[in-house]
């Protein structure tokens, strides 16, 4: 699939030829396809420079937020979706006086025993509990697969529940993940610890910054975009 690189933004598109169209022309869906449409038999090498041509009109419409969508709140019951790591669960609610373990993933059934009586908020916090434990599991692990790659190390690592940011890295060295980001797939994970990482080396984000992920990751502008379409499913 042929790019467009502006700035630190690469921009995949395709190209289609269209029997009727007289003219080319540039398209944009609302999934941020770019698609160049062009007459039949139109030259191929005239298309570059079309692209070029329209780039700073590609990037303003490329990189718009989304229109919002208000997405139904959580209501922690049974038969709603839950993603781990890109996968969807679906959440069984189980009401009972027992002492197993509050959370049990069989397959995948998110399964959550709770007490009867138990108010949806309380199913929250198991949750959030079951996915900081997921996070553990699998943050330090990416973390010291890459870290040897990007030749930087946190001197911490932290994770916790953070409104705004995806992760962040301190000054001191300190990387701070943001549990939901275990919810997203492996390639958006490995994004996410690859961009703090390399604030280790680069505590900017100038091009020598992305520049760097970019060696790395060199997709690394699909999981950006990925975040961007579905960051606020994550946000329960």
């Amino acid at each position: 699939m042929p790019t467009i690189t502006i700035g630190t933004t690469t921009i995949p598109y395709t190209i289609e030829e269209r029997p009727r169209r007289q003219h080319p022309a540039i398209q944009i869906d609302a999934s941020r396809q770019v698609t160049v449409l062009v007459p039949v038999g139109f030259d191929r090498q005239q298309i570059e420079p079309l692209v070029k041509h329209k780039a700073r009109w590609l990037l303003k419409h490329w990189t718009a937020p989304p229109t919002p969508q208000t997405l139904p709140a959580k209501e922690f019951v049974s038969g709603e979706g839950f993603l781990l790591r890109g996968y969807t669960l679906r959440l069984k609610v189980q009401r009972r006086d027992a002492s197993e373990s509050p959370v049990v993933l069989e397959g995948r059934n998110l399964i959550v025993t709770v007490s009867k009586g138990q108010q949806p908020y309380r199913i929250r916090e198991i949750l959030v509990q079951w996915y900081m434990e997921q996070a553990w599991s699998l943050f330090p692990e990416r973390i010291a697969h890459y870290a040897p790659i990007v030749g930087a190390a946190p001197s911490r690592l932290k994770i916790a529940e953070y409104k705004s940011r995806w992760g962040f890295c301190r000054e001191d060295g300190l990387i701070a993940l943001n549990w939901r980001i275990v919810q997203a797939p492996l390639s958006v994970i490995d994004y996410v610890i690859v961009h703090e990482l390399t604030h280790r080396r680069y505590p900017h984000h100038r091009r020598t910054f992305w520049d760097a992920v970019r060696v790395i990751l060199p997709d690394f502008e699909v999981q950006k975009q990925w975040l961007r379409d579905h960051g606020a499913e994550l946000g329960w």
